[in-house]
């Protein structure tokens, strides 16, 4: 059984992985936008389910809602409004509906994590609608998830039945900038490597750009020893197909391209000497790629 605590910033994850159980599989995804009339429902939940049948944990960071059809929100649109959230009690019913879209996994999702989509409705209109998802699925259905902020930490601290013990340091950040159309943002690893030395994994969202790049650091360990560890560099690009079929739409209005669709798989392989006292814990990378669909929205 798996323990998850949080204090400030940093969430922790206890594997007992005693049972022989030493390997642990994680869903990494962004951007979901799940109420947005261009979300690809299908893939989104086909990519939930088959974490749910690995076991996996389930990490959303930012964007499960798109939520910009408040009354007082500039970005308002009509023509982005799926018809069943023509109501006045808009965000409450959203909320209520992505909640119950979600519920086939909330057992299995660790943690929901704030985007510029969620803190824009919270500057708009006061609302914070992480909060409120978190607290149905919690509470309606039998989910332990705890609320992230845009950015954070999670630490897999991983222990084994004689005491061989090891970490695992995810850094999350939902992600700042525009579309990226050259780099796809992937030159931000470069940057976050010099000051998140300490970090395993870093998770990117937000461009709706998709990428894995492992970059190698290289240290001298107190043996004297030449010593290289990898950090592995993830962007997950989202459900939204906000290009569409290229015809219109704010996207293609501002020259953007179509993007890609999916998340990450992300293994934990425990590894131990002869005596399991000198552990390791080898890290896989599977990205989740799927090709937009053209809907008819307009």
């Amino acid at each position: 059984m798996n323990e998850f605590d949080q204090k400030g910033a940093v969430t922790t994850v206890r594997i007992d992985y005693s049972g022989g159980n030493t390997e642990h599989t994680l869903f990494l995804a962004s951007d979901l936008h799940v109420d947005a009339v261009s979300c690809n429902r299908s893939a989104m939940l086909a990519d939930l389910q088959e974490a749910v049948n690995k076991n996996a944990m389930i990490f959303l960071f930012g964007d499960v809602f798109d939520a910009m059809q408040g009354r007082f929100d500039p970005r308002r649109s009509l023509d982005e409004l799926r018809p069943e959230y023509r109501r006045n009690d808009y965000y409450d019913f959203v909320v209520k509906d992505v909640a119950k879209i979600l519920s086939p996994f909330a057992k299995n999702i660790v943690l929901i994590s704030e985007g510029n989509h969620e803190t824009a409705t919270q500057k708009n209109s006061n609302i914070s609608l992480i909060d409120r998802l978190v607290w149905l699925l919690n509470t309606q259905y039998g989910g332990s998830i705890l609320h992230g902020g845009y950015g954070g930490w999670v630490r897999f601290m991983l222990t084994g039945v004689s005491g061989g013990r090891t970490s695992i340091k995810m850094k999350y950040f939902h992600g700042a900038g525009g579309d990226a159309p050259v780099t796809r943002g992937v030159i931000q690893t470069n940057r976050q490597a010099v000051y998140l030395n300490g970090a395993d994994i870093v998770v990117n969202g937000h461009n709706h750009n998709a990428y894995y790049v492992p970059i190698i650091q290289e240290s001298v360990s107190d043996s004297g020893k030449v010593i290289f560890s990898t950090q592995h560099h993830i962007r997950t690009p989202g459900y939204k197909s906000e290009y569409n079929d290229g015809t219109a739409g704010w996207a293609v209005e501002k020259g953007m391209v179509p993007k890609p669709l999916g998340g990450a798989f992300v293994t934990l392989r425990i590894t131990t000497n002869g005596k399991a006292k000198r552990v390791g814990c080898q890290i896989g990378v599977q990205p989740v790629i799927h090709e937009p669909v053209a809907m008819d929205l307009w």
